[in-house]
Parts: C-alpha cells; structure tokens; sequence
C-alpha cells in the first residue's frame, strides 16, 4: 500500500499522527492536511507515502492487526509442544483483543464497515481470516501426523479462538470494570488450551461441519 518514498521514518511520523488523529477524531473527520501537520512534514510527502486516506487506514489496520498474529515461522516449527504452540497463539489472540489501542481500531473499523467496506474486509482478512487459516493449516499437519484427532480443522480453529473470547472479550470491548489482569487471561488462555486438547488430542474425533466451507 505504500508509495514510491522511501524514508521510514516520515512515513512512521506520518502513521503515529494519523493512527492517533483517527482515534481522536473519527476517520471521517481526519483529512491528509491533519496528519501533515500533526506528523510535522508536507502534504505532498503524506501523498508521496500514501495514495489516499483509505490506504493510509489500511496500513494501520494491517499493521495492528499483524503485530499480535501468529507469525509463520513459529506455525511450522514441529519440534515445538502443541499445547506450548497454542498457549502463544492465545495469548497473542487476547493481547489483540484487550489491548486499548486494538479495541479502538476494532470500533473504528466497525463504525466505518457501511462507509468503507474494504477496509472492514482488509480489517477481517489481515486479522481474524490469517489468523484462523494460519491456525487450521496447523492443526491439519497435527492431524496428519496423528498427533491430533479432527475431522474438520476449520472448524476446530474457529472453536479455539471462540473459546478464547469467551467470559472476557465482551466486558473488555465494553469496558465494564473489573477488566481482567494479564494473569487472568493467561489463565484463561491455559483452560482453553486444556478443553480444546481435551476435544481434539483424543483417539475419537468430534465430528463438526466446518464452519468455513
């Protein structure tokens, strides 16, 4: 989504203004004139970074949305336990959705779905979608391998991350207080990855139709 610049550091200025301009004041009510000047650089360098508003939003929702998803190398590591695996890949699912700025951008997103429907696509497809593709593929070589026993991956991840949101994901997003503490939903995290083990690492699989298909 970027332009021909290449100078990270203005294009990082620009996305911290503009990231913080959208949460303040709406995506509707922020202008490229507004990150200029709160990012300090010109109008024509906002361009030269971004083509439009729309792709400026659409690195900031990628970039959130990447930096608490599982990365790749870390799927395909074999030597490392299932439940170690799935323990990381909750924790970083409930880091995204408790962390301020991430429920921020959730809300943004879900406000601007109407308008901007692309960007609720990206939204879905960059963090909720590779995230569950990332996860299904896992858990269908785990399958084959017959470490684990699943009739449908998909759906099986679909499950993990439902579980995941469980008691907690709703008084987060509304901020009813108490909020729960990092040792709460590290707890959390570890009882789901108990159930779904329990679900799954048997020698009788549960039979689901996949969500997905």
């Amino acid at each position: 989504m970027a332009g021909r610049s290449s100078d990270p550091q203005k294009r990082q200025a620009i996305i911290g203004a503009a990231t913080r301009l959208f949460l303040k004041d709406g995506f509707g009510s922020t202008s490229m004139d507004d990150v200029a000047r709160l990012a300090r650089v010109t109008k024509q360098t906002v361009y030269a970074h971004f083509k439009n508003k729309d792709t400026l939003f659409g690195d900031i929702i990628a970039a959130e949305c990447l930096r608490h998803s599982p990365n790749e190398s870390m799927m395909t590591d074999e030597a490392l336990p299932i439940e170690q695996l799935l323990f990381r890949v909750g924790q970083g699912f409930l880091a995204m959705i408790s962390d301020p700025k991430g429920l921020a951008i959730h809300r943004l997103v879900m406000s601007e779905a109407d308008r901007k429907p692309a960007l609720a696509k990206l939204f879905y497809e960059t963090g909720p979608k590779r995230m569950n593709d990332l996860l299904t593929e896992y858990l269908a070589r785990q399958n084959d391998r017959g470490v684990l026993h699943i009739q449908n991956p998909a759906s099986a991840a679909s499950y993990f991350y439902s579980l995941l949101k469980g008691r907690y994901h709703l008084r987060m997003a509304l901020k009813v207080k108490p909020l729960p503490t990092r040792q709460q939903l590290d707890a959390h995290v570890q009882e789901t990855v108990t159930v779904f083990m329990h679900l799954y690492g048997g020698k009788n699989p549960i039979n689901t139709q996949s969500v997905l298909d």
